[in-house]
């Protein structure tokens, strides 16, 4: 049964309580509570344009592969063999298996369009009781919005794609196709926060004009206002332009005469950055109570329909960090050669912030203030949500106070 979607909140208040920023306790109940049956943005469609390939990536904890059936419908696949566990396929490698899922450690071969085994070396001779239908590839749900394809480690997920876009699709879809577009070098930034501060910095748009004032200079918050869809957060803002603040081509479709950006927050750690000149997909993925990642994909114009301009300091994808051989870039504060917030790259002036924040809360001293009522309600949304999902008195809750 869907859970009851408590309605938009009137004010802002702090409703976690700060340990569940950094207790393990806490974070092992996210992850069994929420993360096994939320949906979280995975890759693109354009990943997997034939029939056979497919991409491996990480949701959460779940190793999951996607794949696109002989017959053009895509699934998806949780990433261990029924033998022995393997992962089958690398973690956000690409490629095609036209011909059968094999696991490359013995040869454990699958079928494509269901996941059931269809065969393995000398079968009778060590496994002659064994009924290969009892042993498929555990099964994960597929939904698309758009280009976009989420995943749902449940096979049969408690909140059906549909139910948890919650109207989405049809009130706030964005125009951008990514067929048309380029795709920049991937980023990954790596910081010491947990998951929750950065999801909540994505949504706090009381901090734009004063952290960002060197980078996005706003917009204020009497320029910005959101959206409860669903359990999901979309913000719209203006802010006042700039003399040549766009020198990139215009994406065809997208009406520059609304307002942007636009940001979509999908509940629990996914989202969409667009604008008229480019898009984003990211996931915000927990890797310990104090420490996640932000995976980032951007699309733009394809080069050769960029005007010429001049090279100027470095972007929110350049300057920073290393490539390593899979072509992503790798940031973290410890690889940057000036400070944080000298970087001219809000991304990571945010990930100092959160950086900062999250050793703020080891002091008996930190105690959340009054919150913006203009600016900084959804976070109450988000933690809302959040207590859904992990209530405060929970099973694990009451056994960790006795």
């Amino acid at each position: 049964m869907p859970m009851p979607i408590s309605p938009k909140p009137e004010h802002a208040v702090q409703l976690l309580p700060k340990e569940s920023y950094y207790d393990p306790a806490w974070f092992e109940r996210e992850h069994k509570e929420l993360f096994s049956r939320a949906w979280t943005f995975a890759c693109v469609v354009q990943d997997i344009p034939e029939p056979g390939d497919y991409r491996a990536v990480q949701i959460n904890r779940y190793a999951i592969f996607v794949v696109r059936g002989r017959d053009g419908e895509i699934r998806a696949f949780h990433n261990t063999c029924r033998h022995r566990g393997t992962q089958i396929f690398e973690d956000g490698k690409s490629g095609n298996c036209r011909h059968g899922i094999v696991c490359p450690y013995h040869a454990w071969t699958y079928n494509l369009d269901d996941g059931s085994l269809r065969g393995l070396p000398k079968k009778e001779l060590a496994f002659p009781d064994m009924k290969l239908a009892d042993w498929p590839l555990h099964k994960a749900a597929v939904g698309v919005l758009g280009d976009l394809i989420f995943v749902n480690p449940q096979d049969v997920p408690e909140d059906d794609f549909e139910g948890w876009l919650g109207g989405m699709r049809d009130t706030h879809m964005w125009p951008h196709k990514l067929d048309m577009l380029s795709e920049k070098r991937p980023v990954r930034y790596d910081f010491g926060a947990n998951w929750k501060g950065f999801c909540e910095n994505a949504m706090d748009g009381y901090h734009l004009s004063y952290l960002h004032d060197k980078t996005l200079m706003g917009p204020d918050i009497e320029e910005q206002r959101w959206d409860a869809v669903g359990r999901h957060w979309v913000i719209f803002s203006q802010a006042e332009e700039r003399p040549n603040a766009n020198p990139y081509a215009n994406i065809p479709g997208v009406d520059t005469s609304k307002p942007y950006p636009v940001v979509y927050q999908f509940f629990p750690n996914s989202g969409v950055l667009s604008s008229p000149i480019f898009f984003s997909a990211y996931t915000i993925v927990p890797v310990a109570p104090e420490r996640c990642y932000l995976e980032l994909r951007t699309w733009m114009m394809p080069r050769e329909k960029q005007p010429k301009v001049e090279k100027k300091k470095p972007s929110s994808t350049s300057g920073h960090g290393y490539i390593m051989p899979d072509g992503k870039r790798y940031i973290s504060i410890d690889t940057l050669s000036c400070h944080a917030m000298e970087s001219l790259d809000f991304q990571i002036e945010d990930m100092w912030v959160c950086e900062q924040q999250q050793m703020a809360l080891h002091s008996p001293m930190m105690q959340t203030g009054p919150l913006a009522r203009l600016g900084e309600t959804p976070l109450t949304w988000f933690q809302q949500h959040i207590l859904d999902y992990v209530p405060l008195d929970g099973p694990a809750t009451k056994m960790a106070a006795e």
